[in-house]
């Protein structure tokens, strides 16, 4: 069989001009990679962003595009002549990026084949789906992605082995039609869509391919997930797979299934191992949707993890109420092998708005005696909160505000919701043409207001109200807690917009 010479690429990053801009190397894009490996295929990861970090391009007053320009993409592609070039599209505020270097690659060789992945694909296809079936859904009419003469094929749902799958298929000049997760334009049908990867058995999974990528420069700029890292050399690993909730603010139920599957504990032991090994690993950041849904796994991971002895924490969020009669033993048990921070996943402190708006199976008053579990424990206790859902009113806000303050947190990130494309609200949004005026989903950012909400005139006022917010939470330690703040955030100057950016 014929082996192809493979470019991963993760595009351009849309940043805020006074913003910290978190990046970290490209789990997905790695562990597809060793899988080609494993095949015979020659392969490069190339990160756009990392290797054009310091090169920023204004996009407007807030906003700035961060990474390579066009002539240093283009010369990698060139430098590196690869048969099939795949874009990860995590997010959707890439997707202009990544249409970018799609055309930039065809310019440089129209006979490259060009795929695109990820979260972003995945949603996309779906909403296309549901606008078939929903004439007045507002839903696109078409999949954007591939009506770009430069885009060959998508795949869809988890691509670790389809990827594989399509590229011996392709190279080989095989049939590609019954490949699961593959999406392509059909003249026929207009649209060939096979039903998402779903991997049953994550045993299967290769470690990630860290030695492709650029490692000491995601070190250097140290902006990995968590907002104060114990260390600058942090390790970003996944578990397991899945989410058994609902939340219809999040793309996990439909990009990872609702099912939890866990890796083998020995497996990812031994990915840390090789972290240290190879990287001089000084801190592991758990990416998982729910670490703590399986609490047998969980406790026979910390076990081992004691052995270790690396710092860790869950920047990912965990639920709240999960094991509530035995958290405190939980929480040690976390504790003593090393994490030394939880981030709760609260999201509202107004019980109608958990139960109707975002369909989280939580209760208001579970959430303070689990920040008060994981302090007793020795954690720091960060907590996730979201404002502006459609829906909730200008009250409901406040309540929120309120109730996280007096949560007895150490620190809080109050994001703007941002309505992801998959999810309900996004579809909520869609059919009931709920954006501010001089925005819509092109604009997707980290703290930018798409949706309409209650009590504020623009975007603007309440993207102002919620830094505000955000400040003011998160200077209570340092008013209630000197000593504990010193210990979170340490003595050093970037304390201020650490305290800014939680």
């Amino acid at each position: 069989m014929k082996k192809a010479k493979i470019l991963l690429i993760t595009p351009n990053l849309k940043g805020v001009k006074d913003g910290l801009n978190r990046i970290q190397p490209p789990l997905g894009l790695m562990l597809i990679a060793q899988s080609l490996l494993d095949a015979g295929h020659l392969v490069k990861i190339h990160d756009t962003a990392l290797e054009g970090w310091h090169n920023h391009n204004d996009i407007d007053e807030q906003m700035m595009m961060i990474g390579q320009s066009d002539e240093e993409i283009s010369k990698v592609v060139t430098n590196f002549s690869p048969d099939i070039v795949a874009i990860s599209v995590l997010f959707s505020n890439l997707i202009e990026s990544a249409h970018n270097i799609a055309r930039l690659v065809k310019k440089l060789n129209n006979k490259i084949t060009v795929i695109f992945g990820g979260n972003h694909v995945s949603n996309a296809v779906i909403d296309y789906q549901i606008g078939q079936i929903d004439k007045n859904s507002n839903l696109p009419t078409q999949i954007d992605d591939l009506e770009d003469p430069n885009v060959d094929f998508a795949i869809t749902g988890e691509g670790d082995f389809t990827m594989l799958e399509l590229i011996d298929n392709l190279i080989n000049k095989k049939d590609i039609s019954n490949i699961v997760g593959l999406v392509k334009k059909n003249k026929e049908k207009k649209y060939l869509i096979n039903s998402p990867g779903r991997i049953k058995d994550v045993v299967k999974l290769s470690l990630p391919a860290r030695h492709l990528v650029n490692m000491e420069g995601y070190f250097n700029i140290g902006a990995f997930h968590s907002a104060k890292s114990r260390s600058k050399r942090v390790l970003s690993v996944m578990c397991s797979r899945g989410c058994p909730e609902k939340c219809t603010f999040c793309t996990t139920p439909q990009m990872w299934g609702v099912k939890v599957r866990w890796r083998p504990i020995e497996n990812i032991i031994l990915e840390i191992k090789n972290g240290i090994k190879d990287f001089n690993i000084g801190e592991i950041q758990f990416e998982d949707d729910s670490l703590t849904a399986n609490k047998k796994r969980l406790i026979e991971l910390c076990t081992e993890l004691e052995k270790i002895g690396l710092p860790w924490c869950t920047p990912n969020g965990i639920k709240v109420n999960y094991h509530l009669s035995n958290q405190p033993d939980l929480f040690k048990s976390m504790k003593d092998s090393g994490c030394y921070q939880l981030t709760l996943a609260c999201e509202s402190g107004v019980q109608r708005v958990l139960d109707k708006i975002i369909n989280k199976n939580l209760k208001v008053e579970s959430i303070k005696p689990a920040v008060e579990n994981a302090k007793k424990a020795g954690l720091l206790v960060h907590t996730f909160w979201m404002l502006g859902y459609p829906g909730e009113t200008y009250e409901e806000i406040q309540k929120t505000v309120d109730f996280a303050m007096s949560s007895g947190a150490d620190s809080f990130s109050f994001s703007i919701l941002s309505p992801l494309p998959g999810t309900p609200i996004y579809h909520k949004v869609l059919k009931e043409n709920l954006w501010w005026d001089n925005r819509s989903i092109k604009d997707i950012l980290y703290r930018s207001s798409l949706v309409k909400v209650d009590g504020f005139k623009n975007s603007e006022e309440f993207e102002k109200f919620v830094t505000e917010v955000n400040i003011k939470a998160n200077m209570l330690l340092k008013k209630n807690n000197p000593k504990r703040f010193e210990y979170k955030y340490g003595s050093s100057a970037e304390k201020k917009n650490l305290v800014k950016q939680t």
